[in-house]
C-alpha cells in the first residue's frame, strides 16, 4: 500500500512500550486520526526535535492501518509551524493544551466535513501567542467553539465574539464594554466548556 500524506494539528502524544509513541492529530478536514510512530524516542532522523508535540502543526506521511480500528503507521513528521510564542507563556501553554484536548474530545476519526474545528484550533493557535489579553481571548475561544458545537443559546452581547475571527480577536479590545463582559461571564461560559467537554459523546 502506497503512503499518505497530510497536514495536521498534533493533538495529544502517549508514550507506548520503550521507544514507540501513539499520536492523536487533527486533520485539513477536521477528522481526529492515530498513529502508531515506531522507534520514535530513539529516531533523531525521523521524529527528531520534538516534532511530535501537541500544538504542532505538520505534514505527516503514513501508512493506513490494516483496519478501519487499527492505528496508522506513521512514517515521517516534517514541521510546519511549532506556535513557539506560546511556549514561552506559561498560561499561554495551558490555554493551548485545554484547547486541543477540547478538539481532542469532540472530533471523530473518519470524518471529514469539520473544517471549521480545524480552523478554530489552527487560526486560535496562531494567534495565541500574540494576543495581549488572555482572558479576553480565553472567552473568544469559547464561544466560537460552544457555538460552532451547536450547544450555546445565543446572546446579544455575544455577537461581537461569534463574529470576529480568532485572528481578529485583538479587535474585540476596542468595545467600549469588554472588560465588564468578560466579568461577567466568562467564569459561566469557561464552566460551559468543561461541562460540555467532559461528557461529550462522539459516537464511539
Amino acid at each position: 500500500m502506497s503512503d499518505l500524506q497530510d497536514k495536521f494539528i498534533i493533538l495529544k502524544k502517549t508514550k507506548y512500550g520503550e521507544a514507540d509513541l501513539i499520536i492523536h492529530a487533527l486533520s485539513i478536514a477536521g477528522a481526529k486520526k492515530s498513529f502508531i510512530a515506531r522507534g520514535a524516542l530513539k529516531s533523531k532522523k525521523r521524529f527528531g526535535g520534538g516534532i511530535l508535540e501537541p500544538t504542532h502543526f505538520v505534514n505527516l506521511t503514513y501508512k493506513k492501518g490494516k483496519t478501519d480500528d487499527a492505528l496508522n503507521v506513521l512514517n515521517e513528521a516534517v514541521l510546519i509551524d511549532d506556535f513557539k510564542d506560546i511556549r514561552a507563556d506559561f498560561d499561554k501553554l495551558e490555554f493551548a493544551l485545554f484547547m486541543l484536548n477540547s478538539a481532542y474530545k469532540v472530533s471523530q476519526e473518519g470524518d471529514f466535513d469539520s473544517h471549521f474545528l480545524f480552523n478554530l484550533i489552527g487560526h486560535s493557535l496562531r494567534q495565541l501567542g500574540k494576543t495581549a489579553s488572555l482572558q479576553r481571548f480565553k472567552l473568544h475561544f469559547y464561544l466560537k467553539f460552544l457555538f460552532q458545537q451547536g450547544v450555546i443559546s445565543v446572546e446579544e452581547w455575544m455577537s461581537p465574539f461569534l463574529k470576529a475571527n480568532m485572528a481578529d480577536s485583538e479587535k474585540l479590545d476596542q468595545l467600549p464594554e469588554l472588560r465588564e463582559i468578560v466579568a461577567t461571564y466568562a467564569d459561566s461560559i469557561e464552566s460551559q466548556v468543561i461541562h460540555y467537554i467532559k461528557n461529550a459523546d462522539t459516537g464511539f
